[in-house]
């Protein structure tokens, strides 16, 4: 089978693997759709860039996936052939302290389906082997296709099980790229009355709006903390972060309340410049985000999707095959972010 196989920094390749067979404890996915992420940006451009180096040399990408089962390993008797599942790709021991308190994504030997940690080969592929407790089953009514948002928008619903009560409060969301909408989108299920948005690109920004937020706002032009003062007098009780960037994360820091939440949720690749003394004045709280909890965020996300609370028809931009995933999918939004939110991938497609 076509696979998409990283070989190194811009040296990714769609190329013949074998055929996965799947080990007791596994099954095999038929992949429906795979999402090309922020991070798979950072692989294809390396280190040099400022991009990630977690990557092993011959790992077929792809983390943000659903399909169907194919094929049952020894062992597992809980699923039929044919179940439409979308996949949490992490795996972990089991034993370190993290995973004895039910936080796997933490685990201290932390592995990554197409990401580190060989075999866990990725759903840049027709097929894929994973572990049982890594799928889970898509419900009635929500398409296989839009399941491949369950591993990103399960980003934004840890990120706001994280956060304080937002029942009522007012949020800001710094950044609209496919964690940001879904964080508003999240947050606005929560209970969150009032969002401001913060995103330089125009077609996220648009997104943004149709996905309800009560203020857009282009950082590069407007000064947000204007828009906070219109809307709120005082200030926002939670800002979440999702776009690494040290002067967005200042001026979300300004825009809380006094004793407001920070909530981090982007995947920082270097130390971040922080005005200490305005979170000091204003006594923040600062809270972190990890991924998410499998067990708790998968299932809550699902039943977001198939009630159309995340909505996949703003999210998903474009479909692409596998053999375009280099000049359609990964060279695009280098280049053109700004046109683009979700691209999802058919691994079957030529």
């Amino acid at each position: 089978m076509r696979a998409a196989v990283y070989h190194g920094p811009r040296d990714i390749r769609v190329e013949e693997v074998p055929e996965p067979t799947p080990r007791a404890g596994e099954i095999i996915i038929e992949v429906s759709r795979n999402g090309i992420c922020g991070s798979d940006l950072h692989t294809y451009v390396g280190a040099s860039q400022g991009g990630a180096t977690m990557h092993l040399p011959g790992i077929v990408l792809g983390h943000e996936f659903a399909g169907t089962v194919r094929e049952l390993g020894d062992g597992v008797d809980d699923l039929a052939i044919g179940t439409p599942v979308a996949i949490a790709p992490i795996e972990w021991c089991g034993n370190c302290y993290a995973c004895h308190h039910s936080l796997p994504q933490m685990c201290r030997s932390l592995g990554l389906y197409g990401g580190y940690r060989l075999p866990l080969h990725g759903g840049l592929a027709p097929l894929v082997a994973v572990s049982r407790r890594s799928a889970f089953v898509v419900p009635h009514g929500l398409d296989v296709v839009d399941a491949a948002l369950t591993e990103p928008m399960a980003v934004a619903v840890h990120a706001v099980r994280r956060a304080p009560n937002l029942l009522g409060a007012s949020v800001m969301v710094l950044g609209a790229g496919p964690i940001g909408l879904g964080v508003l989108q999240a947050a606005l299920a929560a209970g969150a009355t009032t969002a401001i948005v913060t995103e330089p690109s125009e077609a996220r920004r648009l997104a943004a709006a149709r996905l309800g937020a009560t203020a857009v706002v282009d950082p590069t032009v407007d000064d947000p903390r204007q828009s906070v003062r219109d809307t709120t007098g005082h200030g926002v009780d939670v800002v979440f972060e999702t776009t690494a960037n040290s002067n967005a994360l200042n001026q979300g820091i300004r825009s809380l309340r006094p004793r407001g939440t920070l909530v981090s949720v982007a995947g920082w690749g270097e130390p971040a410049a922080i005005h200490m003394g305005v979170a000091m004045a204003k006594e923040i709280d600062v809270r972190f985000t990890m991924t998410y909890e499998p067990a708790i965020d998968f299932p809550a996300t699902l039943s977001m999707l198939a009630s159309g609370t995340f909505s996949a028809d703003v999210l998903i931009s474009d479909h692409i095959p596998l053999d375009r995933l280099v000049e359609e999918g990964l060279e695009e939004l280098l280049h053109h972010a700004d046109r683009h939110v979700k691209i999802l991938v058919d691994p079957t497609a030529r």
